[in-house]
């Protein structure tokens, strides 16, 4: 079943969600920065040459079980970012994703979801991005 969601995800990048919208092949909407959006590149450090790891991440927090209510999906990054996908269109199953902020209480569920997964199921890769997890929000 998670092989099955993870070929129904399609990850494209959104606008809003980066500082350098151009790096990342995307254009530059007008409206589409908003003052409250947190930024892949600039918050998190995501940049543009980390885009091939975006299907492992997902499949990541897929079978972790990191699944909520309307078709949200978290995932934890190898330097402990968590990150949330949303839909953007759920007809093609296409979401974008952007980084959870240390002051958002999400952080918090995401992880300790997801430690649990990595400490019984997950692998060595697993276990030391929730290390790094811990660290970088502080749990």
């Amino acid at each position: 079943m998670i092989e099955q969601l993870t070929a129904l995800v399609n990850c494209r990048g959104w606008e809003k969600h980066k500082r350098d919208a151009l790096a990342f092949g995307l254009g530059i909407s007008p409206g589409a920065r908003r003052g409250d959006a947190t930024l892949c590149d600039e918050h998190a450090g995501f940049t543009a040459n980390k885009i091939p790891t975006i299907p492992r991440l997902v499949r990541r927090g897929l079978r972790a079980g990191l699944v909520g209510h309307g078709n949200l999906i978290w995932t934890v990054g190898d330097d402990g970012w968590i990150f949330e996908g949303r839909p953007t269109n759920v007809v093609t199953s296409e979401y974008h994703g952007y980084p959870v902020l240390e002051w958002e209480s999400i952080a918090r569920l995401v992880y300790k979801r997801y430690s649990q997964w990595a400490r019984t199921s997950g692998s060595r890769q697993d276990r030391l991005a929730s290390v790094q997890c811990r660290i970088r929000y502080r749990f």
